[in-house]
């Protein structure tokens, strides 16, 4: 979190989900030239997604650098503390999905619009 109470995150999509990463486990975006990679839903255990763009994200993990697939657009944005929201611990507790830290309404979201915010450090860690 940033001294002005914001968060620095990257986004990108799987499937019509938006998903995001904090802006420092992000090392480089590179050109996805390499379909052995994971994708991100692969690493969550999410269905396939359509067909698409995609972009190889360098993310730092507990045991390295991870190269994951992911959707275009990826965009860096800066979050308002206030937008984001972390899970409640019974939700924490029962969910599935590791990596899966809080969740976000962006400014200019319609309602019931949420932005996924994931993080590969810690319990939960897939690989």
């Amino acid at each position: 979190m940033s001294p002005q109470g914001a968060l620095e995150l990257v986004l990108f999509r799987w499937g019509t989900l938006e998903l995001a990463l904090p802006r420092d486990r992000v090392q480089a975006l590179e050109a996805d030239r390499d379909p052995c990679q994971p994708s991100i839903g692969d690493l969550l255990g999410l269905p396939a997604a359509a067909p698409g763009l995609m972009r190889l994200l360098l993310v730092a993990g507990p045991d390295g650098t991870l190269r994951i697939r992911v959707q275009e657009p990826v965009t860096r944005v800066r979050l308002p503390a206030a937008a984001i929201h972390p899970l409640p611990p019974l939700l924490a507790a029962r969910l599935r999905l590791p990596w899966v830290r809080a969740l976000a309404h962006r400014p200019g979201q319609g309602p019931g619009v949420l932005t996924v915010i994931l993080d590969p450090v810690g319990p939960g860690t897939p690989c």
